[in-house]
């Protein structure tokens, strides 16, 4: 009390003191994920093996070929799909070990250097080579562009290709360490379900990766926020019609990555429009719009091309016929397996590395499933209740989602007439999730200081000791 009444007499600095006193810490969640939980991502860049994070062989193939302005996929004389790419990146990703490692949970990393090849010799130069990377090729070019970079700047500093490999996974770290920062700096809405989510080993493990994942989950994440930010949503003038048109742009890549998750980019698209305290919606809805027409192009574009014969039996022609003579199999095989799998998709989707065949440990699965569900359930009902058909409208729009990559996997990846669904990872789910916490209000994390201190700091001590448990989980898989 005497502190206060001494410090009133100088206005400025008393008022700086009481702001201080009593911020929220959950308002500078954005500064504990950055200092705790970020560099995590730092130390998977370069902890992990090549190639050994789901699919990398084809991502950098795929990164390969838009860094030389192959945007386009190809089909080679045999009906192969994959497009010229540089021989030094053929060579590396044909590098038995790498190969070995991953298809093999019991190898090392020694495997490599067992086989006398140093992937240090491999450079660059100018010859190409047709490289089949048919679960890629088809994927939207924006998703590659920053790891596209990477490999410019690498060649043109003179590194070799696992010394560019190395460094284009860097860079896609640190671009979505920052998106991540700002995306929970300023969303307005369910913050500290974002950085649980933004916190879990695959999101992290997938931002230290060459694939196009992580860009497009820090992308969906950074969107969310910016569209749904009040202030940025309220205010008139270029700069904040620049923002809302951005954050469009950054939930689009999801889209374009991943076509499962249009039904998130329509409605958030539409809630700038039907933005109730804003009049200026319909300046963004416009190009809005004309995204989604580009989305629509594209899909017919490469709809030949998508062909995925690492499952020899699927056949997506084939599929979408038998579909057609049995519209029952879309609610007997794809919704039974969506419903069937969830909790095997909520563990893939915290957590299960490498070639998905590296586990957290048991602990690390109790506490994100405690604290992901627990809030889930908990912000939903208390949306349902204030806002019954905006939230029902959401809760709607994931699952539809949900089923959209069930069907999806289910028509590329699954050999016809099958009674079960290939290829779903729980990682598909993370921008699902990313969605619904616009349904979380977190008020009650406004309301009491005290209390909000203590759930904050529990929560984010939690996800840093699954975060370090991360680590030692990739140790043990690759080098012990």
């Amino acid at each position: 009390m005497i502190l206060h009444k001494k410090l009133e007499l100088y206005p400025g600095f008393y008022e700086w003191f009481i702001a201080r006193r009593y911020t929220l810490l959950y308002d500078k969640l954005h500064y504990l994920w950055g200092f705790f939980i970020a560099p995590f991502v730092i130390v998977m860049v370069f902890f992990t093996p090549p190639f050994q994070v789901p699919d990398e062989f084809s991502h950098f193939a795929k990164t390969d070929q838009v860094s030389r302005g192959v945007f386009m996929p190809g089909m080679n004389k045999d009906s192969l799909v994959g497009n010229q790419t540089s021989a030094g990146v053929k060579k590396l990703i044909e590098i038995k070990g790498y190969n070995d490692i991953a298809s093999n949970k019991e190898m090392k990393v020694d495997a490599i250097t067992s086989n006398n090849v140093r992937p240090s010799g491999i450079l660059w130069d100018h010859k190409t080579e047709f490289v089949k990377n048919s679960n890629t090729a088809p994927y939207f070019a924006a998703g590659y562009f920053v790891q596209a970079i990477g490999l410019l700047i690498s060649k043109n500093t003179g590194l070799n290709v696992i010394s560019s490999f190395y460094f284009s996974r860097y860079l896609v770290a640190l671009v979505c360490i920052v998106f991540s920062f700002f995306a929970i700096k300023i969303y307005d809405y369910g913050k500290l379900m974002m950085f649980v989510i933004l916190s879990f080993p695959m999101t992290l493990f997938e931002y230290a990766s060459v694939s196009q994942d992580g860009i497009l989950i820090a992308s969906a994440a950074l969107g969310i926020a910016i569209i749904t930010n009040d202030d940025i949503r309220e205010k008139s003038g270029k700069k904040y019609y620049l923002l809302r048109l951005s954050g469009l742009l950054l939930l689009s890549l999801a889209a374009f990555g991943k076509p499962p998750y249009v039904l998130i980019y329509v409605y958030f698209l539409f809630s700038v429009l039907f933005y109730r305290r804003s009049g200026n919606g319909l300046s963004v809805f416009v190009p809005g719009l004309v995204i989604l027409g580009v989305f629509v192009l594209w899909c017919v574009a490469v709809a030949p091309y998508t062909r995925i014969p690492l499952i020899t039996e699927a056949n997506p022609a084939a599929q979408i016929v038998y579909i057609k003579n049995n519209p029952l199999v879309l609610v007997d095989v794809v919704l039974r397996n969506a419903i069937n799998n969830v909790d095997a998709l909520s563990m893939g989707m915290f957590g299960i590395l490498g070639w998905l065949d590296t586990k957290l440990s048991s602990n690390s699965y109790v506490i994100m499933k405690l604290l992901v569900y627990v809030m889930t359930v908990a912000g939903v009902v208390v949306s349902v209740y204030k806002k019954r058909y905006y939230a029902l409208m959401s809760i709607l729009i994931a699952l539809l989602s949900l089923f959209l990559i069930s069907l999806a996997l289910y028509i590329s990846w699954t050999p016809v007439g099958q009674g079960s669904v290939e290829g779903v990872q729980g990682r598909y789910m993370i921008p699902v999730f990313l969605m619904i916490t616009y349904l979380l209000r977190e008020d009650w994390l406004k309301k009491h200081k005290n209390y909000s201190k203590a759930v904050v700091a529990t929560v984010a001590f939690l996800m840093y000791a699954v975060g370090l448990s991360s680590l030692f989980s990739i140790l043990q898989r690759y080098y012990i």
